[in-house]
């Protein structure tokens, strides 16, 4: 009777491990790839965000200013990416799109990052996890040589990046270079924005 539970349990896991796949592959393609991201640059008006990986730059806008709000928090290091809950995907015009998902926990949140939190409508759950998902559009560029101003973060994270098109993979000529240009204090994204390096 045990072993029968026991199967029907690792059969069950099995199965609902390959709908969470299907799932996830139907929603936003069935390829991906890999991206290491060395650094992050936040837009002065707080609503743009550069992701420079190995591969390829990703520039990011943030239409519902939920990205302002969550930079305005007071709190350090405590919400962080989640690379695997993070979902990006890409179209055969280098357009790119998907949830970019901050957690921690949220018992060590500051009260006031905290209210600000429920205020905008997220709670924790009953494991205190804070999640903030913050829907992103943009684009992906070729990348270029930022110099030696180009910090590296700490800790790198690498992000899968989901596409449908086979040769949106490997097919750099497509991609335009990369608009960030690295000065000794700020990034430009050219003709835009001023960015500065930032650490969630």
């Amino acid at each position: 009777m045990k072993i029968k539970k026991f199967l029907t349990g690792l059969f069950l896991c099995f199965a609902l491990t390959f709908e969470t796949s299907c799932i996830t592959k139907f929603i936003w393609g069935d390829k991906s790839y890999d991206e290491e991201i060395e650094q992050f640059f936040v837009g002065a008006d707080g609503r743009s965000i550069a992701l420079i990986g190995t591969n390829y730059h990703y520039v990011f806008s943030d239409n519902s200013g939920l990205l302002k709000n969550v930079l305005s928090l007071k709190q350090k290091s405590v919400l962080a990416i989640n690379p695997k809950k993070t979902h990006l995907k890409l179209d055969k015009n280098n357009n790119i799109a998907g949830d970019f998902v901050l957690e921690g926990p949220a018992s060590i949140l500051p009260r006031e990052d905290l209210r600000a939190l429920r205020s905008w409508g997220f709670e924790p759950d009953r494991k205190d996890l804070m999640t903030v998902k913050i829907k992103l559009v943009g684009r992906r560029y070729a990348p270029r040589y930022l110099g030696q101003n180009v910090g590296k973060l700490n800790e790198f994270y690498t992000l899968q990046i989901y596409y449908s098109d086979s040769n949106l993979a490997k097919d750099v000529g497509k991609a335009a270079i990369t608009p960030v240009a690295v000065t000794l204090d700020a990034v430009i994204l050219v003709g835009k924005a001023v960015f500065y390096p930032f650490t969630f």
